[in-house]
């Protein structure tokens, strides 16, 4: 259901609620899931725009890796707003988890005090995502480690008791529709599947 608050002004608000049941339409597993988002635009004046995305969710019951959230990693060399751009896929999963996506952009702000980038109109745009996860005891249980098949199954990765945290920096408006980003992995930097520090590239159009 779609509910208007009656001003551009105030957040988007989207609620998720998933239930599984197990033996209802071949269900094995009964559960369930509530997400919260929500989206905030926040106008700085000269200093720019600011989007927030702050994201929560649980599940309630037992589940096995597949039902768990698997986080959005990417390891293309493509940006990708919603997605943590240091993070291998399916790096980690959780069960439960905290998480702030925001992206600055400086508009004019920093780059039109210099003559040359002001007549590129190229922009300044800083990022940063904060995760917090974790996975129940219960469903860490229910984890084997062999397959039917005799095959090693693939662990869980699980966060620990610090956020997951990347920031970055970058320049949008290259030409009108380019954008670069470099971005840098600030906590768990052993063992990892992604990058501690990555270079990604997209495409923008502004109106």
């Amino acid at each position: 259901q779609r509910v208007s608050l009656g001003t551009v002004n105030s957040p988007v608000i989207t609620l998720r609620y998933t239930l599984g049941l197990k033996d209802f339409l071949g269900g094995d597993f009964t559960y369930h899931k509530i997400a919260l988002n929500v989206v905030k635009s926040l106008k700085m004046g000269f200093l720019g725009v600011s989007d927030l995305s702050l994201t929560g969710s649980k599940i309630f019951g037992e589940v096995p890796l597949p039902l768990l959230t698997s986080h959005i990693g990417n390891e293309s060399p493509y940006y990708v707003g919603i997605a943590y751009n240091t993070m291998g896929f399916s790096e980690y999963v959780s069960d439960t988890y905290a998480s702030l996506n925001y992206q600055h952009h400086f508009e004019g702000f920093l780059l039109n005090r210099i003559p040359l980038f002001k007549k590129l109109k190229w922009r300044m745009v800083g990022t940063m995502n904060i995760l917090k996860g974790s996975v129940s005891d219960d469903n860490l249980a229910m984890h084997s480690e062999v397959g039917i098949n005799g095959a090693p199954n693939q662990p869980i990765r699980a966060l620990g008791t610090d956020p997951y945290v990347e920031m970055g920096y970058g320049i949008e408006n290259i030409f009108r529709v380019f954008r670069i980003d470099a971005i840098h992995r600030l906590t768990y930097l052993d063992d990892l599947q992604g990058d501690k520090f990555a270079v990604k590239f997209s495409f923008q159009f502004s109106f």
